[in-house]
């Protein structure tokens, strides 16, 4: 249930007004009387309600703030007077933790909310969960530590639990069904499936998961990527008879080729991150089947790489994800699935992490946990402390008229597309640590979150992209297959690996089509080609500038051009925020050009009347928020 409204505030250099309260009027009419066009309407009707039901759990109606740490009822009464809205419940695994119904009795009487956590760690997250008296990662470890004394003994690479495996997924489907139903009542926020989620330890690299079950279902896969047992033979020069008598090319394999053929390996990574999808799906599916209206969420999302992060697969695999923003997780999962509601946490209210709090809210954020271990926000006496009074504004303007505009708000793209391609990064990788031989085992999670040549390529001519003011929309190498995107610029970041059907779509595109390497080098199943075979500009992030002729719709001035721009559509208009890339600083003029619009600044109500560039002064933690009009 919603609190009362907080009261006007100041921040920065603008007050921020009280909650702004949505009217539910009726949606325009149409004209539906006559009976042919009613029995068509209905028909459509039918047609499309199987596609509208299943994510219609994913409507998230304001800027949820969860406090994770539990507290009694006195805190948490202070709590939401700062704005928090809900709290986080530990999951009874198995009737082996604290009841439910105890657990959220202190919400319950304050008016809060609560999403309901760690349902399924034991499945999705096997090698990154709580031990007493051990590290979190300590299975991941002795996996490890096994395989090196002995890489001829593959039961090292068995996952446990598999995937796949029918009787763990009896045993999920069967807990999160009892857990939906017991709290449907209350309608909580979201069932998270798992913290820290992953085929291995988080993000790790591993050569999981080598298990009977888990092969059976790659042997399945494999005949939907071939067209037969001979063109998969040809893929990668083996000559099996049967299609149950395939088996991976393991890591230790793979490295040893001396033909640069990759596409046993690649496969099966490619396998393991859809197994992990398929698993995550099945919960997501069993949490709808209890409950048509209810969410199934995930948190600790990794960056793009190993461990089941393949975001062409994991981004319509839950309702709400939890995500460590970065290697532009948080916009290639916005451009894949809109209807996806990313959180963040945030563990600090310094000016800097205040400022990273507004700047994960541009990029997509519908929601935030706190992280509170040293009772910073509430103290035990239920007085905010100092990181609580700095919470204060930012919340009231989340809880308000700012974060229902950005809920409602969709991202304005301009006419740039980038390629997200995980095969690329395989083959990358392989390519990058082939030559230290069996040193891959030694590798951990936090080594993996490292840079290399695809990472930095992708994250650079998006910061290319946005020091010149333009929105870039991610797509799928399977997009790219459908056909030639609809954008102008086509840019393909360190895309070693190319299908054939990417590389005609590539072929047909009208546009810019932009490289820092020549793209194409390997095949679609990261086999290496003759010669590649796509036309492009090889121009490096740093020189995007020099031969892009796109302009955005709004151009900005700012000194040493320090300032980020975003835009939105939002209630039939466009919505553009101004945020300094970087906190603190001296305040520097912002010129915008606007080109004949009007703009009202959201916060104080101001109005310009577009006959001139609007000058403006930007907080150094806040953004602006400007509704453009004509």
């Amino acid at each position: 249930p919603p609190g009362p409204p907080p009261k006007a505030v100041a921040f920065g250099n603008h007050p921020l007004v009280t909650p702004w309260r949505r009217s539910r009027g009726s949606a325009p009419g149409g004209a539906w009387g006559s009976a042919p066009a009613f029995l068509s309407f209905r028909r459509l009707l039918c047609l499309l309600t199987p596609l509208l039901a299943s994510p219609a759990h994913a409507a998230w109606d304001s800027f949820e703030i969860i406090q994770w740490q539990q507290r009694d009822a006195a805190r948490l009464t202070t709590l939401r007077q700062l704005g928090i809205s809900a709290v986080t419940v530990i999951a009874n695994r198995d009737g082996s933790g604290t009841p439910l119904e105890q657990q959220t009795a202190a919400p319950r009487a304050t008016g809060l909310r609560w999403y309901i956590e760690n349902i399924a760690t034991d499945f999705y997250s096997p090698y990154h969960q709580y031990t007493r008296g051990k590290p979190e990662h300590w299975r991941f470890l002795a996996a490890q530590e096994l395989y090196r004394a002995n890489p001829d003994d593959n039961t090292a690479l068995f996952r446990q639990p598999p995937l796949a495996d029918p009787a763990w997924r009896a045993r999920i489907g069967a807990r999160l069904r009892d857990t939906v139903r017991d709290q449907k009542r209350y309608k909580p926020l979201y069932y998270s499936l798992g913290d820290e989620t992953g085929i291995g330890d988080l993000a790790a690299f591993w050569d999981f998961d080598l298990s009977p079950s888990s092969i059976a279902g790659f042997q399945d896969w494999l005949r939907s990527e071939y067209k037969s047992l001979d063109a998969l033979n040809a893929q990668w020069g083996t000559a099996y008879r049967a299609w149950d008598a395939i088996q991976p090319e393991t890591t230790r394999q793979a490295m040893r080729r001396a033909d640069d053929n990759f596409a046993a390996w690649n496969d099966f990574k490619a396998w393991m991150d859809t197994s992990f999808a398929q698993a995550l799906r099945f919960g997501t599916d069993a949490v709808h089947r209890a409950d048509p209206d209810a969410r199934a969420g995930i948190e600790g999302a990794q960056i793009p790489g190993w461990g089941g992060y393949d975001y062409t697969k994991l981004a319509h695999a839950v309702d709400v994800i939890e995500i460590y923003d970065d290697g532009e997780n948080l916009p290639i999962l916005r451009s894949l699935n809109p209807r996806a509601i990313p959180l963040v946490t945030s563990g600090a209210a310094t000016p800097a992490a205040l400022h990273g709090l507004w700047r994960e809210v541009l990029r997509g954020a519908r929601g935030l946990i706190l992280w509170d271990e040293d009772d910073s926000i509430v103290g035990p006496d239920g007085v905010p402390g100092p990181r609580g009074q700095a919470y204060a504004p930012v919340f009231a303007a989340l809880r308000g008229a700012i974060g229902q505009r950005m809920i409602e708000a969709e991202p304005w793209y301009d006419s740039v597309a980038i390629l997200y391609s995980p095969v690329s990064f395989r083959v990358r990788w392989m390519l990058d640590h082939r030559a230290g031989g069996d040193a891959w085992m030694h590798r951990s999670a936090e080594i993996e979150l490292g840079d290399n040549a695809y990472r930095a390529a992708l994250r650079d001519y998006t910061a290319a992209l946005a020091r010149m003011g333009l929105r870039p929309r991610f797509i799928t190498p399977e997009q790219l297959a459908g056909g030639p995107p609809a954008e102008g610029v086509l840019i393909l970041p360190h895309a070693l690996a190319l299908s054939d059907r990417e590389i005609r779509s590539i072929a047909a595109f009208r546009g810019q089509v932009i490289a820092d390497v020549p793209p194409g080098q390997f095949d679609g199943h990261a086999r290496r080609r003759v010669a590649p075979p796509v036309p492009a500009t090889l121009v490096p992030p740093a020189g995007l500038a020099r031969v892009l002729t796109l302009t955005p719709p709004f151009r900005v001035e700012a000194p040493d051009s320090d300032v980020d721009t975003y835009l939105f559509r939002s209630r039939g208009r466009r919505l553009l925020a101004l945020h300094r890339r970087a906190p603190g600083g001296a305040a520097g003029p912002v010129t915008v050009h606007l080109k004949g619009w009007r703009a009202r600044d959201l916060v104080t109500d101001r109005m310009h009347d577009g006959t001139g560039p609007l000058s403006l002064t930007l907080d150094p933690v806040a953004p602006v928020f400007l509704e453009i009009s004509r």
